[in-house]
């Protein structure tokens, strides 16, 4: 894999070759996923190519900012939605209780300072009043959306199904992971668990 240009190639008898989309097993044993000719990068491969890890959680506890991503989309796809417009309101006041309780205790409260709006802002993360932008599984980070589509079906049809259950908790850790990541397209550890489940016996394809 160029780890500029991310695509995959294969070489053999001196010849270099594109590989085909579709999953690939290697040498060690282990699996890359190849779409339009460029690698998914596993984290193994992001540790090799950035030099580190996956970035770090910086939105971690910043609810209202995570709660803007989750509603706006990470390409403020949906800007103009009731959610998203309520949410943004939420972070404004969030500031701005934040810089209020800085200047009432004379010192500096911090991006993370507490407040109402903020703890508001956390909860209603959880709330279905407050629905994800449709934008956050698109993109080639939304790996576990593959996931679900493929034990769940396109319609749904496998739904009751055990690992149709455990896929959609793995995309609602993966969409977790996104909205707190500095980077929201780079692999996250439960995108890399998706894609590994993907060759697990228990989440078989959808047969209706």
């Amino acid at each position: 894999m160029d780890p500029g240009t991310h695509r995959a190639v294969r070489q053999q008898d001196g010849a270099t070759h594109p590989l085909w989309d579709g999953v690939h097993q290697l040498e060690d044993g282990s699996t890359v996923t190849v779409r339009d000719g460029v690698a998914v990068p596993t984290e193994d491969m992001y540790r090799t190519w950035r030099g580190s890890g996956p970035p770090a959680p910086v939105y971690a506890e910043r609810w209202c900012t995570q709660l803007v991503r989750k509603t706006c989309g990470f390409d403020d796809a949906c800007d103009t939605g009731a959610a998203c417009l309520q949410a943004r309101s939420l972070r404004a006041d969030a500031q701005r209780e934040r810089r209020e309780l800085g200047l009432t205790r004379g010192l500096d409260a911090g991006a993370d300072a507490p407040t109402a709006s903020a703890e508001r802002c956390r909860l209603a993360l959880a709330e279905p009043g407050f629905p994800a932008c449709e934008s956050l599984a698109a993109g080639a980070a939304g790996r576990c959306r593959a996931l679900v589509r493929r034990v769940c079906g396109e319609d749904d049809a496998c739904a009751d199904s055990q690992a149709c259950d455990a896929a959609r908790q793995l995309l609602a850790l993966e969409t977790e992971e996104r909205l707190a990541a500095a980077d929201p397209t780079a692999p996250s550890g439960t995108g890399h668990q998706c894609m590994e489940a993907m060759h697990n016996d228990f989440f078989t394809p959808c047969t209706p």
